[in-house]
């Protein structure tokens, strides 16, 4: 079981791994002085987080962009979590998984005349304090034991601002352009010319954490609702008719005269759920100046209608909060919700795509839809990923960055090349999806995911959840005041992660 478990759990990261990162942003005014903003869409800017990665133009094969280099049986040690394992070190065991990631490894071990080694340490949030003192231990320490870090991105990517990784913009065999890296990540994380960590195709782990809306067709075939589809495809999925249908399902099931765990709700979620609302209502945080400095925005008429009408909404009966519901019963908040879900308890359900795997067993049939727009006027949708992802770096106590570039590039090329395509195609097959109009809806979420300036920083800056928080417990009507009540803290700590990477 444990093994069919790992099957699953591949075939989903790899079927979601050719997925693009196109550009945000549904017009705010500046904070420093500019208009209010109102619904019109702003152009991405160069830098935003969420530009598209551009196919290539030709197919190449394996390793044809990389230098002919033999690094004469050279030990290429790399620090890995443990709880992604699977993405860097598997045995030849008959596993298909396993065995595309082993040979991968064998690969590069044989082109470039290495041996590639893995640390493996606990890596989960849970872990997060020990795991960031294993890389400062022996970065600061001057020890090359690592010549790579990977890890969960908000647990890696925050060290940056110490200085314990190397620039790969100056590395000479990596080119970060190349459709295996992530040109979103790539581009949000690139203050004043640095570039601390990537994500790329050497590892899987950050597509399955897309944040979706999965819904129960057994809930609407009893009510004979239309399943939301077609206006999904058509661009026509919106908050107002999700939350609509939310209200028009919740149902007194066991007849006490109130609404309690054990009833219907509209929507299930939790705050690490909620906040994916903000950025695909077309809304952001921050914005470019003219010198390419990200400043605040001022809280628009369309943030402020958002925020109020899901304010509202976290208030009704039509809504559950599985963090304060299951907590208060001792079950952990993820398998409850699962559970509840499959017996139709809910009609939708908050949580990132890895989720789909929990849910393979359902006897009823289940649906997926992307995050909803604001309104139909809204370009595009915008589905944000959670923040644990798999993020690359090479320590400046590496016996050499090159070196250590040069096996990231080329784990990511034969990834993006070998492995991706191959699970992918045994994905396409038909192991999760269960209708033509999902593997559709699929491909629609694929081509809107997205990557939030702030949410890169979440570590550093604090507010990328301050949607969620308002959502979910502040007064209704209170979202300005609190902004400006912020304002000044929330700037100074913008021109603090500026001036860290000056």
């Amino acid at each position: 079981m444990k093994k069919q478990n790992r099957f699953a759990a591949w075939i989903l990261l790899a079927s979601l791994a050719l997925m693009g990162f196109p550009g945000c942003g549904e017009g705010q005014g500046a904070a420093s002085g500019g208009n209010s903003g109102g619904v019109s869409e702003a152009v991405p800017s160069a830098d935003a987080a969420g530009t598209e990665n551009a196919p290539a133009e030709t197919e190449e094969q394996p390793f044809s962009t990389l230098p002919d280099v033999k690094l004469g049986g050279l030990t290429v040690n790399t620090l890995i979590r443990e709880e992604q394992k699977q993405e860097f070190d598997t045995e030849l065991d008959g596993d298909v998984m396993d065995d595309e990631v082993y040979a991968r490894r064998r690969a590069v071990e044989e082109r470039f005349d290495v041996s590639l080694t893995y640390a493996v340490e606990p890596g989960s949030w849970s872990f997060k304090d020990g795991y960031q003192n294993i890389i400062r231990g022996t970065v600061l320490g001057g020890d090359s034991t690592y010549d790579i870090v990977t890890g969960q991105s908000n647990i890696v990517q925050p060290l940056n601002v110490e200085g314990l990784f190397a620039n790969l913009l100056d590395a000479q065999y990596i080119d970060l352009t190349k459709p295996w890296w992530v040109e979103a990540y790539t581009n949000g994380v690139n203050l004043n010319g640095s570039v601390m960590t990537v994500c790329g195709d050497c590892a899987l782990s950050s597509f399955s954490n897309a944040n979706v809306i999965f819904f129960n067709k057994s809930v609407m075939d009893d009510r004979s609702i239309a399943y939301p589809y077609d206006d999904a495809l058509e661009g026509k999925w919106t908050l107002d008719k999700m939350l609509s249908l939310s209200e028009s399902v919740t149902a007194d099931l066991d007849g006490d005269g109130k609404i309690s765990l054990d009833d219907l709700h509209g929507l299930c979620a939790y705050n690490n759920s909620i906040q994916p609302f903000f950025s695909a209502c077309g809304l952001a945080y921050t914005e470019e100046n003219e010198d390419g400095i990200r400043v605040l925005l001022t809280p628009s008429e369309r943030l402020l209608d958002a925020a109020d009408r899901l304010n509202a909404f976290c208030r009704t009966d039509s809504f559950i909060d599985s963090n304060s519901a299951y907590q208060m019963t001792g079950v952990n908040t993820e398998p409850a919700m699962h559970e509840h879900f499959k017996e139709g308890k809910y009609l939708f359900m908050g949580l990132v795509l890895e989720g789909i795997e929990a849910l393979r067993d359902m006897e009823v049939d289940f649906g997926i839809l992307p995050y909803p727009k604001y309104d139909e006027e809204q370009s595009r949708y915008y589905t944000t990923i959670l923040r644990r992802y798999t993020v690359s770096a090479v320590p400046i106590s590496a016996s050499s960055a090159d070196n250590s570039a040069l096996i990231l590039e080329a784990l990511s090329s034969e990834g993006y090349r070998s492995v991706i395509p191959r699970y992918y195609e045994i994905a396409l097959k038909g192991k999760y999806v269960r209708d033509e109009s999902s593997s559709q809806v699929l491909d629609l979420i694929k081509d809107s995911l997205y990557l939030e300036f702030v949410d890169l920083y979440y570590n550093d800056l604090g507010f990328s959840d301050f949607f969620a928080g308002y959502v979910m417990t502040a007064a209704e009507g209170t979202y300005m005041s609190q902004f400006q009540s912020n304002q000044k803290v929330w700037a100074k700590k913008l021109e603090t992660l500026y001036k860290a990477y000056e």
